[in-house]
């Protein structure tokens, strides 16, 4: 049993045992209902407000997300030290791949791979520890007031909190389907095992976190792939009503020799099936001949991305509906700030668009009130004005500031934006 099992929420925590905590939830990056009572979970996220299972999501999405900040760019150098804990994170945690499966791409040993990995863990819970632990026990260091940050690197930092929010509740499968393809390529090359997809043109995104999805197909995949000596895998994907209909077959001869214990073979299932229900998602067996042939999941479409556009000004409410509806954007426009608060909260949309100049409560009052309400605060609210008001708009909680006249590529690119594209 290690440090993180025992440490109590009321205990002194010190840097090496911290980094414990952080290897031990990259170990339950996936398990969600032991994150919920994860000692990370309190550290990072004290709000007592939230629910266990919104903190659970909170922390599997930090510990995704801080992967990114090991990146040095692209002038680092291939295979670099810095390079290469970067790379191993993301094959890691990000793509899901075993530890053997990580150190064979990155051409390194196990016992390397195992150096590596400590040193990535140790550098990401430096990085966690001097945003939350530090502040929190210093009353010296203080983090800079929203209105002293620069305008430009403050909606930098909105835009990407907002992303954060709003990416994970669409997601494009044939982009997650062609990555984990891509990942377990060569492991069905070696078996001579063809991967054939079949996905429709245009399919919608799908309500399934990304990360989640990705998980999903690399254990089924993976699971076929195992069962198979050679032959070929089918992916298929087409529309059904309000979900999409995945499914994976494998076919050919398949391995003599593959013994599994039963109960190994259902803890396995019982995860996949685990990850699917948490997305209000499905997934069952395909059989032929009454034997298991491969998967097939049902996953629930995600809604069309509504925007509220707020300005009571009628011909630019038209205008921007002609710029999002041509996006395939679902609009609904409000003239007054009370209606714009209403459907706010009512339609809980993508994201807000909000003139500043309003009759009677103005646009500022909007802006304080979406941005301080439980309900509505991470919603992406995009200030468009011609006031020259960045840095306060930025300060109180907007995500990006359009000056009008806003074309429809400088909006269409700040929505797209949000969703990482």
């Amino acid at each position: 049993m290690t440090f993180c099992d025992l440490w109590g929420s009321t205990q002194m925590i010190s840097r090496a045992e911290f980094a414990e905590c952080v290897a031990n939830a990259y170990d339950h990056l996936y398990d969600l209902v032991h994150l919920r009572t994860h000692p990370l979970t309190g550290i990072l996220i004290p709000d007592p407000s939230l629910r266990r299972k919104e903190k659970a999501w909170r922390l599997h999405h930090i510990l995704l997300n801080v992967i990114d900040e090991l990146d040095p760019g692209p002038q680092a150098p291939t295979f670099s030290k810095e390079w290469r804990r970067h790379r191993l994170m993301v094959l890691r945690y990000v793509d899901g791949l075993d530890p053997q499966s990580v150190a064979d791409q990155l051409a390194i040993s196990r016992r390397h791979f195992y150096r590596e990995h400590k040193a990535a863990i140790e550098a990401i819970a430096s990085i966690l520890w001097d945003r939350y632990v530090a502040p929190a026990e210093s009353s010296v260091v203080r983090p800079v007031p929203p209105d002293q940050e620069p305008a430009d690197r403050l909606e930098l930092l909105r835009l990407e909190a907002a992303r954060i929010n709003q990416a994970n509740r669409y997601t494009h499968l044939p982009e997650v389907v062609e990555r984990v393809v891509e990942l377990i390529w060569e492991m069905a090359r070696q078996k001579n095992i063809h991967i054939l997809m079949n996905l429709e043109p245009n399919l919608p995104n799908v309500g399934v976190d990304r990360s989640i999805l990705r998980q999903l197909l690399l254990e089924v995949l993976s699971y076929l792939v195992e069962r198979l000596a050679q032959g070929e895998i089918q992916i298929q994907a087409e529309r059904e009503g309000d979900r999409l209909r995945l499914s994976l077959r494998g076919q050919g001869i398949q391995e003599p020799q593959r013994t599994v214990r039963p109960d190994g073979e259902e803890a396995r299932f019982a995860t996949i099936r685990e990850l699917a229900a948490m997305q209000d998602a499905q997934i069952g067996p395909l059989l032929e001949d009454q034997e298991q042939a491969g998967f097939e999941l049902q996953l629930p479409i995600a809604p069309p991305r509504t925007v509220l556009v707020v300005d009571d000004n009628e011909d630019v409410l038209q205008l921007f509906q002609r710029y999002l509806q041509s996006h395939h954007y679902r609009v609904i426009t409000a003239q007054s700030s009370i209606e714009a608060i209403q459907l706010a909260r009512e339609l809980q949309p993508y994201a807000i668009t909000l003139d500043l100049m309003m009759p009677e409560q103005d646009g500022w009052d909007v802006l304080q009130t979406l941005t301080n309400q439980p309900q509505t605060q991470h919603i992406p609210i995009i200030v468009c004005t011609v006031l020259s008001a960045k840095e306060l708009a930025l300060s109180l909680g907007a995500a990006a500031f359009l000056g009008k006249p806003v074309t429809e590529e400088t909006l269409i690119s700040v929505l797209e934006a949000l969703g990482g594209k």
